[in-house]
């Protein structure tokens, strides 16, 4: 019932973007400043976690790939608001407890187990960007960019092991500690700085690079019989964005 509430919420933020993104288009296409960005890139996390149930946290393997609307916000073609849908992956290890049904929950801080999670999540970003030069006359421009984003909990991956060994294989609920309107929903704050190549006099072949810091506004956990209790994780992330404008 979890897994499937989750995509229906999924599908309906899909569904969402994609009628507003289709009515902004339309009214933009003849006009100048109006774009569409896709970026991929890896990502660095910067993890924590509750020190009194687990130790040791580092980043997985991580990536964001964003989906953009550009629109022009003046007539000085510097100023854009940006909106659009991100899929961010990312994940973290850590030791802690795995407490086997019926036995007793000792926490004597020996933490034996390895937990390996991935987290899957749905962005809605809301960006503004100033560019410092005028895009429709320049052929490169950098450019500073702040903006809110939306966030949304997919389930998540956990393998648990012990010397090597598999002990659990599960997909895990995850929750906000504090969420918007729901537990799986929150934002991240985000500051970037970047540097595109314009298409100038409709000249093909415009594309960007850019770093990206995001910090998590709230922590996130989940809840098991077998883990530990107030598993709460921390996060900030720097992604590198490379990516064409169209």
């Amino acid at each position: 019932m979890k897994i499937k509430t989750n995509r229906n919420v999924s599908c309906l933020m899909v569904i969402l973007f994609i009628l507003v993104f289709s009515d902004i288009s339309q009214a933009q296409k003849n006009s100048a400043g109006a774009g569409i960005r896709f970026g991929f890139g890896p990502v660095l996390g910067l993890y924590n976690i509750n020190p009194n149930h687990a130790k040791n946290p580092t980043q997985k393997m991580s990536a964001l790939v964003s989906f953009r609307k550009e629109i022009k916000s003046d007539k000085s073609f510097k100023n854009f608001f940006l909106f659009g849908f991100d899929y961010f992956f990312h994940g973290v290890n850590f030791k802690s407890y795995y407490f086997k049904p019926d036995s007793l929950q000792l926490y004597d801080k020996t933490y034996p187990y390895n937990y390996s999670l991935i987290v899957n999540e749905l962005g809605l970003p809301i960006q503004f960007k100033h560019s410092f030069k005028k895009e429709n006359n320049s052929v490169f421009s950098p450019y500073i960019m702040v903006g809110y984003h939306l966030r949304y909990l997919l389930p998540g991956n956990l393998l648990v092991t012990q010397n090597g060994n598999k002990v659990k294989e599960d997909n895990v609920d995850l929750k906000f500690r504090n969420g918007l309107f729901s537990n799986k929903i929150n934002s991240f704050l985000s500051a970037s700085v970047g540097w595109q190549k314009n298409s100038i006099n409709k000249a093909k072949g415009s594309f960007f690079a850019e770093l990206n810091f995001r910090y998590s506004l709230s922590q996130y956990y989940f809840e098991e019989n077998y883990a530990a209790s107030s598993l709460y994780i921390s996060s900030m992330h720097l992604a590198l964005q490379l990516g064409l404008k169209f």
